[in-house]
């Protein structure tokens, strides 16, 4: 029972400083905190009906409640779900307050004393609010925008446990609830005091001993071969000279370049002969030494030899792989020749020491290596070599052991998880990891050292290669090296980048499938210059009909791609700002038919606005520097502003101009070998000049109040512009300026219902975010017509069978790697996702699928622990909801990557970068500072920096969101930028642009170069578009953050429709990204040369890449496979009797059956292979044995073809002279008989008058025959004429069939779109129907109980006040008597 005591004092001091912590909270805050009292159904904070509600109702049996202290509610237990479900605790917490304090004024029923303290606890919530305003703000907007549907949904926690007062409810228990004071206790400290943000390190044991890393032992040189060579016919020896400068390491530690002269053989010869290789330095010439002489010296001696010359060549220590191996292959010709042809060569140029035999000293090396038990110790520094000692059972804890480091002999007790077994020295420069006896991370690492120290920057690591950059430039890429590996296998070939194209190549050649070259890794770690080799290589050795396709034409195409594309950044001096992909398209003869390049994710906005230290895209300073006076004349570039609003400003070093106007020579002649007219680029430098002097001309506000007009601060640099651009002033200020109003409209249904309040007009924008806006689309529009021109130079109408896809992108970008105190930006954070989707597609392949193909083919396969792809880091930026189609509040909640809360708080009134990062990591992180386990999404410093793990948790990249709503927000001026070159009075750029204004070079403005009429290229084309048009993409391809995702998404399904090959490329040392410092990393020794690693970088790389993780799967499973029938038609040749039983059928009965023999007719070991459901698998390196068998028995097989067919051709010559000399006898006996009747005169008179016979109807048949000739030729006309007419009208029709194909699949999948969102809100209305169904049956069933209790309480009060006149007639009665 309540004892309800009224205390005047103490009410009107309640009320007075309940009064005065309301007025500290915001009206906002209080209309929240009213609207979610009344959802909840607990009480209102409305004055007026408590007044009114205020000593009218009374309990006549109160439900008995634990009175509680000041600090200390008591009230009846509700659903713990409501606690429980949130996906933030710091909003849970606050909106739990809340709703305790409604339960237990919903259970208080009409008792002043307990309201006031209700609404005292109320106003000091408002208090705690209001001094954490950005929290309590969050919490207001999350949920007025995505907690009220749910808050709406009936639950029994959210209904009055007094609704029946008369009987208490059996589910009523007394609880203690302190939740105001546990929120005011973990929300301060968190507001007062800074959180250092902890990273966490890859390895961070540290042991109490100077550790250092093992020594980079430099290579032995190679070994030197001698030659003695014949002059020829033609009066030389048949080998060039090379002259070039290497970087070459001085015994005092210094670097310094020296000249190396190379004796090559010709270009694309294979001179068995000669015994020369690509990459042979020149020693000495007559036994003389020519190191120290200059060319001419060189070329006098050649010249003064006699008939032969004797030469001693050294292969550099960059090509010894690749020599040794060629010189290995061409010896096993050679050999396999002379023992078919039963000779023996007297000399031979390749007795050489190139098969490695070892010595007794190194056998004996070896075994006490593996005698002696060597392991890695791994510290936070790198490693170090050890001995692992033997001690006594028990003297060690389990899982100690003792070890001895090796470079000073310290004993040291460690884990047994931080030692990793070694391997011997004869496996430090391995070419293969996979080849490695002891697999692990740090034997991977220390043999990528020993490979680097050695100039060895290519490792093959399974079936993908890595590619370590280099310092300097390599002498590994030339046109003769690439012939060393044409029509080579994989296992004949050293490592090297072409060794993968090779590799494509030759798969694309014998399967007929389509390619895929896919380059990872960091910023600055060659991927760009890899893919140019790659290319290079392709066109190269492939050719092409008519050669349209050479070497210069795709370096002309590089040259453009880079001063449109490239700039210089923090990390790299030539990074690439655009992800391509380089399509070749190949004929049935091999050769490359037609080429495109299609180009996305443009870093267009660097143009306006950029990182500070970091440049604008190249072109600029190419134009600025390199233009001659005509163009600059015309250009308005005579005098340039000191200050730009673009911070487009020229070199101001000597050295940099004279750089930059080499390079705009250069790609004035690019453009030229394109053909690209000099009306189109001029075009192009009026367009560029244009964006320069809309940076000088600036933009600021007439007035300095909100309603300011928005104009340009310089007008005449604006003029200028409006020049250039073939437009007035007056219509260029409209573009950029006055065409504001239309601004954004929200991209999603069911908001709040306050989403109508605020600026129905759309997103204001600054003026100077107007022009930034207006020149990243005129650099946008000239970047995709510059890909436009170079494809219309690359395309052929040649007939292609399959392409091979080669893939370049942005690397991951990380400022904190280049010193960088800054945070990363949403352009960076779209290529580091790019990059992510990469590593993720290349998990995909080399562990998901191969699991499941085990799976599929029933094959039990025991693999260590391997580490399932982490796409946290993905999902943090992409995920999508499940219905993203209809997004209503009850849909609000569901977890949402970055990109998607872009959208939502960019187009939402009020939102801010700090709100979208309280729902990322509501959705990814416990929030309040703490982690997840495992969570790749780290808070910063600050509230508006956030940490993201990429690559497995492996690169910490720390991103700065301010600004970043403005990418989610549609710019008109940046709209208007194609309207403006289109429109354009100068005809250069209305001609240029114009012609491309129908949207089909661009998809969706985003993905540019879909241009090309061949097969291949409108495959390629509607498989993006596709990815476009389906699903959620139809209704989100407009917005700009969303396109991201698409983008990636078209570019991960283009290449996963084709056979992938990986090639990684790490970077070498930190130091090296932002320029050309040659500082020694930490742990490395000043005597180890320039080919240093940064270990601690190396690890990072190997592990986020899962290399290792690869290599194992790689050499326990089963990598190789072939269908039953496929393997069977291909081998065969290795076992000619089982083909004699089965004969020359394609189809056999039992397949499998037939595998089996054959492998059995092989040899083969039972645990090289295993017979799965359709295929046969094969361990690593047992399908090339069998190719090289074949190859071999194929070769003796086409010689003993060849000797047939030779044969064969003998004889039929043979025959053939049988016969001439029949004729020739027949001829000879014919004069005979004609000499003898030479002088008859008869003879004479028939041949006289024969002729005369015979003229007469021979010029009759000529006669006739002319005629003739005549009708046909009219007929021919016609028929050629007719068939000319309907070639045409064909071209024209199919050319309109395929256009009407486009637009109907596009319009089938708009269709299908639409029906799927339809379905979607048809089954939100009827769910929402439903919903108000059963509301408004319980609001009835409600209201009958409210009548029944009115009643009830009617009653009552009539019983009481009959009662009461009962009482007062007896006191009348009483005092009457």
């Amino acid at each position: 029972m309540f004892n309800l005591i009224k205390k005047d004092k103490e009410k009107e001091g309640s009320r007075k400083e309940k009064k005065e912590k309301k007025e500290r909270m915001s009206a906002a805050e209080l209309r929240s905190l009213e609207e979610m009292s009344m959802r909840r159904g607990f009480f209102n904070l409305k004055r007026e009906a408590k007044r009114e509600s205020k000593n009218k109702v009374e309990i006549s049996n109160p439900i008995p409640i634990k009175v509680a202290s000041t600090n200390e509610l008591s009230l009846t237990d509700i659903e713990s779900d409501e606690f429980s479900n949130r996906s933030s605790m710091a909003l849970d917490d606050q909106i739990s307050v809340a709703s305790s304090t409604d339960d237990l004024k919903g259970e208080g029923g009409g008792q002043d004393g307990h309201r006031s303290s209700v609404r005292d606890r109320v106003a000091h919530f408002g208090s705690l609010a209001k001094q954490n305003s950005s929290q309590m703000g969050q919490m207001m907007k999350r949920f007025s925008f995505s907690q009220r549907s749910k808050e709406e949904s009936p639950s029994e926690g959210s209904t009055p446990s007094g609704q029946n007062s008369a009987a208490p409810s059996p589910q009523v228990e007394s609880k203690v609830f302190n939740m105001l004071r546990k929120h005011s206790q973990r929300v301060q400290p968190e507001v007062a005091d800074t959180k250092k943000v902890f990273i966490p390190e890859l390895v961070d044991k540290i042991f109490p001993a100077p550790l250092q890393l093992p020594t980079v032992v430099a290579p032995s040189a190679p070994e030197t071969r001698e030659l003695e060579l014949q002059r020829r016919n033609t009066g030389d020896f048949g080998f060039s000279l090379r002259r070039t400068t290497m970087l070459d390491c001085s015994p005092d530690g210094g670097v310094y370049r020296r000249v190396v002269h190379f004796a090559e053989p010709g270009a694309g010869t294979k001179d068995l002969a000669l015994g020369l290789v690509p990459g042979d330095r020149l020693v000495e010439i007559n036994g003389r030494n020519v190191e120290n002489k200059s060319r001419d010296e060189i070329v006098e001696m050649i010249r003064q030899s006699g008939d032969t010359v004797r030469l001693k060549v050294q292969p550099i220590l960059e090509l010894s792989e690749l020599s040794r191996c060629w010189l290995r292959n061409i010896e096993g010709l050679r050999r396999e020749a002379r023992h078919e042809s039963g000779e023996e060569d007297q000399f031979s140029p390749f007795q050489t020491s190139h098969v490695a035999v070892k010595t007794e000293e190194q056998i004996t090396a070896e075994q006490a290596w593996y005698g002696s038990e060597k392991v890695w110790l791994v510290h936070k520094e790198g490693f170090s070599l050890a001995t692992v000692l033997k001690t006594e059972c028990g003297s060690l804890p389990e899982g100690r052991v003792k070890i001895k480091l090796e470079h000073d002999g310290t004993i040291l007790d460690v884990d047994e998880d931080d030692i990793e077994k070694a391997n011997p020295p004869t496996y430090d420069r391995s070419e293969d990891l996979a080849s490695l006896v002891y697999l692990n991370e740090s034997s991977m690492m220390h043999c990528l050292r020993q490979r680097y120290g050695g100039n060895l920057i290519h490792s093959f690591a399974g079936p993908n290669m890595v590619v370590i950059n280099p310092l300097s430039t390599p002498s590994m890429y030339s046109e003769k090296v690439m012939h060393m590996f044409k029509g080579c296998r994989r296992e004949d070939t050293a490592p090297h980048v072409y060794a993968v194209a090779q590799s494509a190549y030759r798969n694309l050649l014998t399967t007929q499938q389509d390619q895929s070259i896919v380059l990872l890794g960091k910023s600055g770690s060659g991927k760009t210059t890899n893919c140019q080799h790659l290319v290079q290589y392709l066109v190269s050795i492939a050719g092409s009909t008519g050669k349209i396709f050479s070497a210069e034409k795709w370096q002309a195409v590089y040259t453009i791609l880079e001063a449109f594309g490239n700039c210089s950044t923090t990390m790299n001096m030539n990074a690439s700002r655009f992800s391509h992909v380089v399509s070749l398209d190949f004929d049935q003869a091999g050769q490359v038919a037609s080429a495109s390049i299609q180009t996305m994710l443009l870093d267009k906005l660097r143009v306006s606005r950029r990182p500070e230290a970091e440049s604008t895209f190249n072109v600029f300073y190419y134009v600025m520097a390199g233009a001659d006076s005509a163009l600059r004349t015309e250009l308005h570039l005579n005098q340039l502003n000191e200050s730009s609003a673009f911070g487009i400003h020229s070199h101001s070093k000597t050295e940099d101009k004279q750089r930059a106007v080499q390079q705009f020579t250069k790609l004035q002649a690019a453009m030229k070998v394109l053909g690209i007219s000099v009306e189109e680029q001029r075009a192009l430098w009026l367009i560029l000049g244009a964006i320069y002097h809309l940076g000088a001309a600036g933009a600021t506000k007439a007035d300095e109040d909100e309603a300011g007009r928005r104009q340009f601060a310089h007008h005449e640099w604006a003029q200028k512009a409006a020049y250039l651009l073939g437009c007035t002033l007056d219509e260029l200020s409209s573009l950029i300026f006055k065409n504001q109003t239309r601004g954004m409209q929200p991209l999603f249904r069911g908001g709040t219902d306050d989403a109508g309040t605020g600026d129905n007009l759309g997103s204001k924008f600054t003026a100077l975010e107007c022009l930034e806006s207006m020149a990243a689309g005129l650099y946008s529009e000239v970047f995709t017509v510059v890909i436009s021109l170079i494809n219309r130079a690359l395309k052929s109408s040649q007939h292609s069978l399959c392409s091979i896809l080669i893939v370049d992108t942005p690397g991951f970008q990380n400022p904190r790697l280049a010193q960088q105190q800054r945070g990363a930006t949403f352009e960076e954070l779209c290529h580091n996702y790019t990059q992510e989707r990469l590593q993720t597609l290349f998990h995909e392949r080399t562990f998901v699928q191969e699991l499941e193909r085990y799976k599929e083919e029933n094959i039990e396969l025991v693999l260590d622990d391997v580490e399932s792809s982490s796409s946290l880091s993905i999902a943090a930026i992409d995920q999508a909801p499940p219905q993203a189609l209809v997004r209503t509040l009850a849909r609000m909640e569901e977890a949402r990557g970055l990109l998607w809360l872009m959208e939502e708080e960019g187009v939402k009134p009020g939102g801010s970068e700090e709100i979208m990062l309280e729902r990322l990591f509501s959705y990814y992180s416990s929030g309040l500072g703490e982690n997840k386990e495992g969570s790749l999404l780290l808070r910063g410093e600050k509230s508006h920096l956030f940490l993201l793990g990429h690559s497995h948790g492996t690169d910490w990249v720390e991103y700065n969101v301010q600004g970043w709503l403005g990418h989610a927000k549609s710019n008109p001026a940046a709209q208007s930028a194609a309207t403006l070159l289109q429109d354009s009075q100068k005809k250069n750029i209305s001609g240029l642009f114009l012609g491309r204004a129908s949207g089909t070079t661009v998809l969706s403005g985003s993905i540019a170069g879909l241009e090309g009429s061949s097969q291949l290229a409108l495959r390629r084309a509607t498989s993006m578009r596709k990815t476009f048009t389906t699903g959620v993409a139809a209704v989100k391809k407009k917005s700009h953050c969303i396109q991201v995702k698409l983008q990636v998404d078209a570019l991960i399904d283009m290449v996963r429709r084709s056979k992938v090959h990986f090639v990684h490329c790490l970077l070498p040392k930190a130091e090296s990204v932002g320029g050309s410092d040659l500082r020694v990393p930490h742990g490395e020794s000043s005597d180890s040369g320039l080919m240093t690693l940064d270990v601690g970088l190396l690890r990072a790389q190997l592990r986020g890449s899962k290399l290792l993780d690869a290599l194992r799967i790689y050499r326990q499973g089963y990598p190789d496979h072939m269908v039953f029938s496929e393997f069977r038609r291909r081998f065969d040749v290795l076992a000619p009797h089982l083909t004699k039983k089965h004969g020359r059928n394609d189809i056999v009965p039992d397949e499998k059956r037939a595998v089996q023999e054959l492998l059995e007719s092989l040899e083969l070991e039972k645990s090289s292979y295993h017979l799965g459901l359709s295929k046969v698998f094969f361990r690593a390196g047992t399908l090339s044995m069998l190719e090289e068998q074949r190859d071999v028995q194929t070769r003796r097989n086409i010689s003993l073809f060849q000797a047939a067919c030779r044969g064969y051709l003998a004889r039929q010559a043979f025959k053939k002279r049988k016969i001439q000399d029949l004729a020739i006898r027949c001829i000879q006996k014919n004069i005979k008989k004609n000499r003898g009747v030479k002088g008859w005169p008869w003879w004479k008179l028939f041949t006289t008058v024969r002729p005369l016979i015979e003229v007469q109807l021979t010029e009759e048949q000529i006669r006739g025959k002319d005629e003739e000739i005549q009708q046909l030729k009219q007929k021919l006309e016609k028929m050629e004429k007719e068939r000319n007419e309907l070639r045409l009208n064909s071209d024209r029709l199919e050319s309109r069939m395929t256009e009407l194909s486009t637009e109907l699949a596009d319009e089938r999948n708009t269709a299908e779109s639409a029906s799927q969102l339809l379905e979607a809100e048809t089954s939100e209305r009827l769910r929402l129907e439903k919903d108000m169904k059963d509301l408004q049956t319980k609001f009835d069933c409600m209201k009958k109980q409210t009548e029944s209790m009115e009643m009830e309480v009617m009653e009552a009060r009539l019983i009481r006040a009959s009662e009461l006149n009962g009482e007062m007639d007896d006191d009348d009665t009483g005092q009457t008597q």
